[in-house]
């Protein structure tokens, strides 16, 4: 007998993927990650975005956590599904800890936003960290009892009713607004395994991805770089290496939709500078925010996040980025529009087509307020532009040519409560 049948050639569990990263947006919709991509490449029905006053909005992006067990050599046995933790008489409790330390990152004054939540069964619980200003909750995010991290809503909490996000270049102290941005491990807790180990991954909550079928490494140039090249590179990897398996595979799909542009970045910060007079406290070393590889079940040539014990702490792999997105993303805006050309080019057709991120260029991305991008952020993907016109674009990239129009009917609510 072996796995699936009973455990006895099972050494350890893994949760993939290793990193899940869950995007904001404005909307009470959300679509999972993994369902998705598994559609979109069976060219099946899919919806990315939802309707509202007769635009489409972009739908908050959940991942779903799954287990798989693995031989004492390394090899993938499959995955512990629903079905053969029935057969099996296991049960499992889902664990999500994030944090958000933005605000503590350039001031220590400022508390570090923190919250955890377990679910088994058919239970969702919500992640609530204290408001650092008022007796108030900061929603970041919930956690299912079938392994799905749900983001919360976008927007920020805000000091004071009237305050406002800062510009580029005013961010980094406490400036009473904090995002809902955050990181922390994802565990779960198995009954009925003895002692055999789960090896916990991480979740990152970041912005939305704005151009959803265009991935950092199709122009890994300037600050577009490829996740998975660049963290090999961080972590000594040797760039070809392989893992087998539908988990690692989870792993790498995932992070092929990550920018490793690490001064900041939008998901994840791995810089120990963040400007050559400030050192990034939140992750002084890069190297430890993972797991010692060739160690306790960690394969030399995996990439896994781990904190505690002398790794990252919660929240240190978003902590050293600006203290709000909405900040950051006029400056990567400019980036995007200064540095990329205004279409991408495919080996199938169309071979070239323009993205929407040149409507931002016409009058200057900087120009675009944080509180603008905020109220917009639902309307911004980088849409195919089929009509060569920037007022008419077509979201084709991933809820098959629906026309989101060039302005919005009116933004979701911004408050995340």
């Amino acid at each position: 007998m072996a796995f699936p049948s009973d455990l006895s050639d099972v050494a350890v569990f893994k949760i993939h993927p290793a990193i899940g990263c869950a995007r904001l947006a404005n909307n009470d919709d959300f679509y999972e990650f993994f369902d998705f991509e598994e559609k979109r490449n069976a060219n099946q029905p899919r919806e990315y975005k939802s309707v509202r006053g007769g635009k489409h909005w972009i739908k908050r992006q959940a991942v779903r956590f799954r287990l798989f067990a693995y031989k004492t050599d390394g090899t993938e046995l499959g995955e512990l599904t629903q079905s053969v933790m029935t057969a099996l008489g296991i049960g499992v409790t889902w664990t999500a800890s994030v944090a958000n330390r933005k605000l503590n990152t350039w001031n220590s004054a400022t508390p570090v936003v923190e919250a955890q939540a377990s679910a088994s069964g058919n239970e969702t619980k919500r992640l609530e960290g204290a408001n650092p200003w008022r007796a108030t909750k900061v929603w970041l995010g919930d956690i299912t009892g079938t392994g799905v991290f749900i983001p919360p809503k976008g927007g920020v909490y805000r000091k004071t009713s009237t305050t406002v996000i800062p510009p580029y270049g005013a961010h980094r102290l406490d400036n009473g607004v904090l995002d809902t941005t955050s990181d922390g491990p994802i565990s779960a807790a198995l009954t009925g395994v003895g002692a055999i180990p789960v090896v916990p991954a991480c979740v990152i909550v970041t912005p939305q991805d704005h151009s959803p079928d265009v991935d950092p490494g199709d122009f890994n140039v300037g600050t577009n770089l490829d996740f998975v090249k660049e963290t090999r590179a961080l972590l000594g990897i040797p760039q070809g290496a392989v893992l087998g398996g539908s988990g690692y595979a989870m792993d790498l799909a995932m992070m092929r939709t990550i920018n490793g542009e690490y001064s900041p970045g939008m998901e994840i910060c791995l810089e120990t500078s963040i400007d050559p007079a400030t050192i990034n406290l939140a992750l002084p070393d890069p190297r430890v925010a993972f797991f010692p590889r060739g160690q306790q079940h960690i394969h030399a040539n995996e990439i896994r996040p781990a904190y505690g014990l002398g790794r990252a702490r919660l929240g240190a792999l978003t902590g050293g980025l600006c203290s709000t997105w909405q900040t950051d993303l006029t400056a990567c805006l400019d980036y995007w529009t200064s540095t990329y050309p205004e279409f991408v080019e495919y080996d199938a057709a169309p071979t070239s087509r323009y993205l929407s991120r040149k409507q931002f260029a016409t009058s200057g991305p900087l120009e675009k307020n944080a509180e603008w991008l905020n109220e917009n952020m639902g309307m911004m993907d980088s849409a195919r532009d089929l009509n060569d016109n920037i007022d008419v674009l077509f979201g084709t990239e991933r809820d098959g040519g629906d026309n989101a129009g060039a302005d919005p009917v009116g933004p979701f609510p911004l408050d995340p409560t």
